[in-house]
């Protein structure tokens, strides 16, 4: 059954990391597993009956256009668009820049290097409406607008910043990268509010982590949904190794 939620792929990074291997094209359309990362991410999308499918493009964003275009073409039904940021505006900058294109309040936000096979959206979006009826968040503002992330737990977080949160779902604190034996981590996968938008300045570039996350933990905006490992991570020569073994079995 097809979901009637906008998911936005954020794929303008430029893949520094993994260019030594794969120069010639954008992260998103380096081969893993025999197609490329962005098919797996569209075809867990639409597994999930979310057909409704934007790239935030940047670095080679025109091979991620018309990839898109093809995709589209040879499958009914499923609609995927693209737009490419004219500079490197950052997770924040690049949504911003979209705005216009998102197509549902709430909708979904993935970041285009990384794949959590076993959360379901359904219950992200579940949780993500209710969040203005946890704990106390209903009585600092009158404004319902907030942001949800999906969280996932691994054992030596140490190359991850943290995230914490206490039993209604809202994020207390981020703790930078340091050496721990288990933690909960950003899984990339969001679902906003449209209202969040409007925080950000257009023509900036700005990170959602580093610029946007803390204010809205002091606003008590953001709450964190766990779900289940693992996380895969292609971002680098070892990340893509080891997503290829897991979804080289699946």
């Amino acid at each position: 059954m097809k979901n009637s939620i906008h998911a936005v792929l954020l794929v303008g990074g430029t893949g520094t990391r993994i260019q030594s291997v794969h120069s010639d094209r954008p992260k998103g359309l380096v081969p893993v597993a025999g197609k490329p990362f962005l098919q797996w991410q569209v075809e867990w999308l639409t597994s999930q009956g979310i057909c409704d499918i934007h790239l935030a493009a940047g670095h080679l964003g025109e091979q991620l256009a018309k990839w898109g275009m093809e995709y589209s073409a040879a499958n009914p039904g499923i609609c995927i668009t693209a737009t490419v940021e004219p500079m490197r505006l950052g997770t924040g900058g690049g949504l911003k820049f979209i705005e216009d294109e998102i197509r549902s309040d709430p909708f979904l936000v993935l970041n285009g290097d990384s794949l959590a096979p076993n959360l379901k959206f359904q219950s992200l979006e579940v949780f993500h409406k209710k969040v203005p009826t946890i704990g106390s968040f209903s009585q600092k503002t009158s404004n319902h607008w907030k942001f949800s992330i999906a969280v996932t737990k691994i054992e030596e977080s140490g190359r991850y910043g943290t995230v914490e949160f206490n039993d209604d779902g809202l994020v207390t604190a981020f703790r930078e990268k340091a050496q721990r034996e288990a933690g909960w981590i950003n899984a990339g996968v969001y679902m906003i509010d449209r209202g969040v938008l409007a925080l950000m300045e257009p023509g900036r570039n700005i990170s959602l982590e580093t610029d946007l996350f803390p204010q809205l933990c002091k606003e008590a905006r953001l709450a964190a949904f766990p779900c289940p490992a693992p996380l895969l991570d292609m971002g680098t020569p070892d990340g893509l190794h080891a997503m290829e073994c897991y979804l080289g079995r699946a």
